[in-house]
């Protein structure tokens, strides 16, 4: 399937962007880098579509998270936005602006094809499930109707019952990750790196001390933890959890 998939990589660094590139080709994906959000409005409006786009937040002609908000509104393209790394307030404008992944600086490549397989993947295994409900105009199925749910615009969990649970920036962030691996196991380091926290004694002991407390939110509510844990390995989800 990736070479139907059409990625548009919108980065100021042009060894950087030269560097995505070639790694996203080589995975099959039809990719075109461009250096600035003007190259990027010319080559939207001619082009058939984008299913990706992967965007700097420093362009030198726009903010990224403008750029990020009008592909949210304009179109149905994923969005990962890149950042220093060095903000918590860079990363939360990035979701903020409609980004699905917020990614600080500097972006392994083969980290980063590894999160695009997974997204396209998720959205590839969901395609006949929706193409089945539209035909026959049935209601949601009820696995998917009483699920977990991520609210990506609210910061919040839903219960399968329908129970808000409100997130801090950091347990949406590392409840965001494990949604987009779906099955997948995430590793502890990469939760480390993109929650901003050391890879030290210190950096997982506040790891642990937020997965210990969302854990309290959820079970505060009747349910079980949707989250299993691989000791020394990382975590996974117990259960779906729908991104909406």
């Amino acid at each position: 399937m990736a070479s139907e998939q059409r990625v548009i990589v919108i980065e100021g660094d042009r060894e950087l962007r030269d560097s995505l590139v070639s790694a996203l080709s080589l995975q099959g994906y039809a990719v075109t880098g461009v250096g600035s959000a003007g190259d990027f409005y010319q080559l939207l409006f001619s082009s058939e579509q984008c299913d990706l786009a992967i965007i700097d937040i420093g362009l030198p002609d726009q903010s990224g998270f403008v750029l990020a908000e009008y592909v949210r509104k304009n179109t149905d393209a994923r969005i990962i936005v890149l950042h220093s790394g060095l903000s918590l307030e860079e990363r939360l404008a990035g979701y903020e602006s409609g980004a699905d992944i917020s990614l600080p600086k500097p972006v392994d490549a083969r980290e980063l094809t590894a999160l695009i397989a997974n997204m396209f993947d998720r959205i590839e295994a969901a395609r006949p499930r929706q193409v089945k409900a539209a035909s026959v105009q049935e209601p949601a199925p009820e696995e998917e109707a009483g699920a977990w749910k991520l609210l990506r615009n609210e910061w919040s969990l839903l219960t399968p019952r329908g129970d808000s649970i409100a997130l801090t920036a950091k347990e949406f962030d590392f409840l965001l990750s494990l949604v987009l691996q779906s099955t997948a196991i995430v590793t502890r380091q990469y939760i480390l790196k993109i929650l901003g926290y050391q890879p030290n004694e210190q950096g997982n002991r506040a790891l642990e001390s937020l997965i210990y407390r969302l854990r309290r939110k959820t079970e505060a509510f009747g349910y079980g933890f949707p989250i299993k844990t691989y000791r020394g390995v990382g975590y996974c989800l117990a259960v779906p959890i729908l991104l909406a």
